[in-house]
């Protein structure tokens, strides 16, 4: 199962990286850092970025999470 979860996640970032290549403009980043009660900390990085609609000339906002 891990190795499932792990060749799952490179193909996800194999597909992402060819999004982010073909952005209109500029990639933006943002991250988030919190604490649960128990005091353990978390932090989520997320990118969004313009891109262009497959088969149409629209252009949509995306956005991912990077890591958590």
């Amino acid at each position: 199962l891990r190795e499932l979860i792990v060749e799952t996640w490179c193909e996800y970032f194999k597909v992402l990286k060819q999004d982010l290549a073909i952005s209109e403009g500029k990639v933006s980043f943002t991250t988030d850092l919190w604490s649960d009660d128990n005091r353990h900390p978390f932090l989520a990085l997320t990118a969004h970025w313009i891109a262009q609609q497959e088969r149409t000339s629209q252009l949509v906002l995306k956005a991912t999470l990077l890591a958590f």
